[in-house]
Order: structure tokens, then C-alpha cells, then sequence
């Protein structure tokens, strides 16, 4: 949103959150949408490195519509979080936790993985159903990585 206008993005441009020495930095990966997964996986690598030597272009960290964080990374469980002024979305992650889950095949309890995913959203852009099947979208493909 700029100002009361809803601006409909050309590029779905993410940002990841980088923890460094001081706090966290969210460079952006641009034009997320077109690139394949091992492409995404090489531009997170580089914007990671280079938040973290401090080494960003000054335009690395402006204009995404979205954010990934990762607070699982210190063994929380669960979270809100929100979006950065001028994104739409924020998509947290939590740590995995293993639970005991009942398997019908060996009518025994048998150790899971499980990890809370947490969506936040702006609704004047996006409405509760739009965000649901993205959340639901996401849980899929976490499940199913080789559908990436």
C-alpha cells in the first residue's frame, strides 16, 4: 500500500531475514516468482554472505512485498510476526518439535516432526481466504519439497 492505494506488485520480490552482530537485515530476493529452486537457493546464499560481511548494496533491502523469518533458529516454537512497513505478508517459521502422532497402518504412536508455520497479513490487500490457501499452499509443499 502506498498511502490509501492498493499497489499491485509487478515482481514478487521476498525478503529473508538475516540475523547479524547487531540485529536482523532483510535483503530481498527479487523476481522470486520466475526463479527455480536452486536459483533461490543461490541468491539466499549470496544475500545471507553478504548481510552478514556487511556488504549489501544499499537497494538490496527496499521494495519486497513479503518477508521469511526463521525464528526457529532459537528454539521457538511459536511466533508473530509482522510485516515490515509497506509489505504485505510475513511468513514465520518455528522450530520442529517431535511429537508422538497415531498411525493407523501400525495402531501403535509413532515420532513426528512437527514446526508451527504463522502467516500475517495486511487484509487490506490480501483477505482471510487468499491467506489461507497460501498458508495452506505452503504447509504442501514444506510436506512435499520434491513438488517444488
Amino acid at each position: 500500500m502506498i498511502g490509501e492505494n492498493v499497489v499491485h506488485p509487478r515482481a514478487f520480490d521476498i525478503g529473508v531475514a538475516v540475523q547479524v552482530d547487531d540485529g536482523v537485515l532483510v535483503p530481498i530476493i527479487r523476481n522470486a516468482d520466475t526463479k527455480s529452486l536452486s536459483e533461490l537457493v543461490e541468491d539466499y546464499n549470496r544475500l545471507v554472505e553478504l548481510a552478514r560481511s556487511r556488504k549489501l548494496p544499499e537497494d538490496a533491502t527496499k521494495h519486497g512485498i513479503a518477508t521469511v523469518t526463521n525464528f526457529g533458529t532459537f528454539g521457538l516454537t511459536w511466533g508473530t510476526p509482522i510485516p515490515l512497513p509497506n509489505e504485505t505478508l510475513i511468513l514465520g517459521l518455528s522450530a520442529g518439535v517431535k511429537r508422538p502422532v497415531w498411525s493407523e497402518e501400525t495402531s501403535t504412536f509413532v515420532p513426528v516432526t512437527e514446526a508451527e508455520i504463522d502467516l500475517t497479513f495486511d487484509h487490506r490487500v490480501v483477505d482471510g481466504g487468499g491467506a489461507g490457501m497460501l498458508l495452506n499452499r505452503i504447509s504442501e509443499l514444506l510436506q512435499h519439497p520434491e513438488a517444488l
